[in-house]
């Protein structure tokens, strides 16, 4: 599956991506100790949904534009992160992982930022001047494992590739296997889309033969019933979240659920723990 984000920015996986991981940092910058935040796929940053790219799938009128429609407090701080890369009321521009996650930074928190591709990585930069982060461009993959342990004693990584090669999610568990033996404690979080209801089980079968402790999986799909050879929804892996974040995802998943829905459909947005 070939999933560049330039043409997706502000769709519904966005809306759940981001809307989650505001609720995890926030959940973990309870406690005042420093965190380290590492998004190993950065992309570009910041995507103008007015662009040809993003105009051609108008993918974002079914999430960041819903997500805008409707009113659930829940939605509020998502909302806000939106707001704060635009002028007008309603969503230009659309803030990628890294643009998100600086806004959450304290004084004592920092950021590091990766993306392989020259091109993208030049927009990065761009788009996160004036910002603390740290860019580079290096192999996702390599750069997951070095940074391992976090210079702090907490951290997140998050991984959100584009799923452009067939070994990504061989590459994903193994990459994930090593990182638990070097970082067990950590917090990961694993962006993926859903095409292949049978594929995606025989993944989460090889992820939960890991044997990692605290290992949950959020998924949504958008339609009542899987539409073949098309894109069904997007979900994330989450490694170690903090019982703050466990204890109050119930209501925003069903919030995410209800602003989401496609037309004539309820659509579902569930939580379960892969770990025994």
């Amino acid at each position: 599956m070939n999933y560049r984000h330039s043409f997706h920015a502000g769709n519904s996986a966005d809306v759940v991506k981001h809307c989650l991981l505001i609720a995890l940092v926030r959940a973990l910058q309870q406690k005042p100790g420093a965190l380290t935040l590492i998004d190993t796929h950065a992309g570009c940053g910041l995507y103008d949904l007015n662009a040809d790219q993003a105009q051609r799938t108008g993918e974002a009128a079914q999430g960041v534009v819903r997500a805008f429609a409707d009113a659930h407090p829940l939605l509020n701080d998502y909302r806000d992160a939106v707001k704060a890369v635009n002028t007008g009321d309603e969503p230009d521009l659309y803030p990628g992982s890294p643009r998100v996650l600086a806004q959450l930074l304290r004084p004592q928190d920092l950021l590091i930022l990766n993306e392989k591709h020259p091109e993208d990585a030049k927009a990065l930069r761009y788009a996160m001047r004036g910002t603390s982060a740290a860019v580079h461009e290096r192999d996702a993959y390599e750069l997951w494992l070095a940074l391992l342990p976090t210079r702090t004693p907490r951290g997140v990584v998050v991984v959100d590739p584009p799923y452009e090669q067939t070994d990504e999610r061989d590459r994903i568990t193994a990459t994930l296997a090593a990182a638990q033996r070097k970082w067990a404690h950590g917090v990961t979080v694993i962006w993926y889309p859903l095409k292949d209801r049978a594929a995606h089980e025989r993944w989460k079968q090889k992820l939960r033969r890991l044997g990692i402790a605290k290992f949950m999986s959020v998924e949504h799909w958008l339609y009542d019933a899987d539409q073949p050879g098309i894109y069904n929804g997007a979900g994330l892996f989450i490694i170690n979240p903090p019982y703050a974040f466990t204890q109050a995802l119930p209501p925003l998943l069903e919030a995410l659920r209800a602003a989401l829905a496609p037309e004539g459909h309820r659509g579902d947005i569930t939580a379960e723990w892969l770990s025994d």
